[in-house]
Parts: C-alpha cells; structure tokens; sequence
C-alpha cells in the first residue's frame, strides 16, 4: 500500500493525460456507476422510495411492482473531464454504452414482475506518463502508467405486493469483469536497455443479492392532506468475496514472462440505500435519499486498502410530470427533473478526503403512449490541487431509451 501510495504521488507529479476516469480509479475497483438509467441520474443517482410504472429502476427492486407493460430499456453515456493540478489542466472524453434492462409483468393485482439486465457496476481508466531524465549509465526513459476495465452486474430478480400494501423486491445479482493494471517503461535512446511493459490483471467473479422494500402511502395512513403520495423505501446491496484470479507478466522485445498467477478473494463490503419521497398537487414530486458503503472494509487477499474510507451520498431530486389530456402536444408532454448530490467519496490520500459535488437536469421526450427518450446531464466536481492532488471537473451526457407495450 505504500508502493501505491508512492506511485500515485509520482502520477500526479508529472501526469499528462488521462482517459474516462482519473487516477482516482486506481484504487479499489475503480469509480463506482450507481446508475444507468437517465431518469434516475437526472434526480441524483439513487431513487430508492421511487415507484414508477415508466421505467425499470433498479436501485430498489421493490419499485418493479407498480410495472403494467413489458418493457426494455437501453443507457448510452458521454462523459468530458477537466482534470487539474496545481500547474496544469488537460481535457478527455470517452463514450460508452451503460446498460440494459427487460422487464415483464406477471400478475399486475399481486405486483408480481420478473425484470433482468446488464448494467456497469464500477469502472477503472486511467493514463498517466511520467518522464525521467538521464542519469549516470541510464539513458532518458518514459513510465507510462494506464488502467483499464471494471466489474459488471447481471441479476434477474422480482417483486411482488406484501401486506398493509407495502412493496417488496429481490434480485440475484452475478458480478464479473476483469482490471487490467499496465506499466510501460520506454528507453528513449538506448542500444543496450529494452522497452518493458508490466501487467497485472485481476478477473473476478461471484454472488451477490438485492433486496428491497417501499412502504405504502403514508400520505393517506397519516391523514396528509396536502401531499398525494408519501413513501419510505429501503434496499440492500449483499456483494460478499469475489473469486479473483490473477496474473503478473512482463513483455519485452524477445519474450513474454509470466512472473506470478494465482488466485484470491476480493471483498466489497454491502451498501445500503434509503430515501423518502412524496407527490405535491399531483405534479410536483421530490425524493430526498441516502447511500452508505463502508469501502473502508474493501479488502484484497485479505489485505485493506488504507487509501479508502467509507461513502456516504446525500442527493435530493425534482420531477415535473404534466397531466396528460386531450390535445397536448408531444413538447407539453415532457417531463422535466433536477438533481443535487453531496458524496463523500471512497478516495482518502495523506489525511485529504475526495468529496464531489453534483447536479442534474434531465428530461423525459414521449414516443407515444408507453416510450421515451429520457436525457440526463450532469455536472460533477470533486477532488483539490492541494498536497499534491487532483482536481476534476466533469459533465456527463447521459441518453435512454425505454420503450413498453
């Protein structure tokens, strides 16, 4: 972990680009995606007391009860980043596919529905070069630093109405991916030395479980005149120990070495998700959440990471939905929402958290009765040029397609 620590501090010293991510991503399993879906993001990212008949959320899937058609849904994201230090700034991008979901519904009176999908879970990418002059026999040579890959989610899961109309969801969650760590040393001019590149990659696999539960309409049990709908939601995140294998090798100009492989347990600790939201006037809703993660119990080989601390979310969301009519063009139609987020996030360096700060816009464009195309932007910033660290400014495009019948 000191070797780490060590690594990232030259990075950042002399970093020159970087792609999606930061060198942030470094550590643990890189960046977190908490969501996929435009809606979702376009509110703040979480949504957990959130029932809608429109969209396959999964943040919670006790929100599948209120689903009525079959649906599938589709994410696509771009995202640009300003990163910093206390001499320089250098702009990146990247565009990626985020996802899809494919639910149906089974039995509508019981809240019975099936949903499935493939969505990002954590993301690793990152590009650093560093450059080292000459030095008694070592000629000039570069180290170029890069990360790549992440862990994804597959699950299948259900919900279905339990008593006093509370709803309730699971789902069985697969996790897979692979993190490739690579370090490229290149001699500039040198007859005798050989350009060398270091790899380390780490394939994981392994279970998990989603389980949640959103309350019935406290607006109506508590006799709350003035709100249309009041709903608690809660779900839990059960990841467990990743069967990890991994390989050390390095490449140069006449051969390939395998210098160690072996396998391991990586564990990601649980996360748990809370919120509230409720409905004013029938077109105005809000939903005020929470998310907490103790990554600071992230282990590797049964070894912590002393560069991770725990991540408490706060987001807070806004969605306009106009009342569908007679005559309403498509554009009175759409639905509009705002997003603000505060997260603490896992990154802890030399005593010096990395917060981020977000917000949201997004929108919901109808294709008919039962689509739309939802869009999302967000603007985050998180991270500082002081005691040598970074600071990144970031906006994410993100486009869905959800589509029912």
């Amino acid at each position: 972990t000191l070797l780490s620590t060590s690594v990232f501090l030259i990075i950042l010293s002399e970093i020159l680009f970087a792609q999606n991510s930061s060198v942030y991503s470094r550590y643990g399993i890189g960046d977190f995606e908490y969501s996929y879906s435009s809606k979702l993001i376009s509110i703040g990212d979480i949504g957990a007391a959130l029932l809608d008949q429109d969209h396959l959320l999964v943040a919670n899937p006790a929100g599948w009860t209120v689903m009525s058609k079959t649906r599938i849904e589709f994410g696509f994201g771009y995202k640009g980043v300003l990163i910093s230090d206390a001499n320089r700034s250098v702009y990146n991008s990247e565009t990626d596919f985020k996802g899809f979901t494919f639910g149906f519904p089974i039995s509508r009176d019981l809240g019975i529905g099936v949903v499935t999908g493939l969505v990002p879970f954590s993301r690793v990418s990152y590009k650093a070069k560093e450059n080292f002059s000459a030095q008694s026999e070592i000629p000039e040579y570069s180290v170029e630093y890069e990360g790549k890959g992440g862990i994804s989610k597959l699950f299948v899961g259900s919900s279905v109405y339990l008593p006093l109309g509370f709803s309730a969801g699971a789902s069985l969650d697969y996790y897979f991916g692979n993190i490739d760590y690579i370090s490229n040393i290149n001699f500039n001019q040198s007859e005798t030395l050989i350009n060398t590149k270091y790899e380390s990659l780490r394939r994981s696999t392994g279970f998990g479980g989603s389980f949640g539960i959103i309350s019935p309409n406290l607006a109506n049990e508590l006799s709350i005149s003035f709100l249309d709908d009041l709903r608690l939601g809660f779900s839990y995140n059960v990841l467990g120990n990743l069967d990890t294998d991994t390989l050390f090798t390095s490449t140069s100009l006449y051969l390939v070495d395998t210098i160690s492989s072996g396998q391991t347990k990586m564990k990601i600790p649980q996360r748990f998700n809370g919120g509230i939201s409720f409905v004013f006037n029938e077109l105005f809703s809000f939903n005020f959440d929470y998310m907490y993660q103790p990554m600071s119990e992230y282990t590797f080989n049964e070894k912590t990471e002393i560069n991770l601390r725990d991540i408490n979310k706060f987001s807070v969301g806004f969605e306009y939905k106009p009342k569908k009519g007679m005559g309403m063009s498509e554009w009175e139609q759409i639905i509009w929402r705002l997003g603000l987020s505060l997260e603490q996030t896992q990154y802890i360096f030399n005593g010096t958290g990395i917060d981020q700060l977000g917000a949201f816009v997004g929108f919901s464009y109808p294709l008919g009765a039962e689509n739309s195309i939802d869009v999302a932007l967000q603007y985050s910033k998180r991270g500082t040029t002081e005691n040598s660290l970074l600071n990144e400014n970031s906006i994410r495009v993100y486009l869905g397609l959800s589509l029912g019948e």
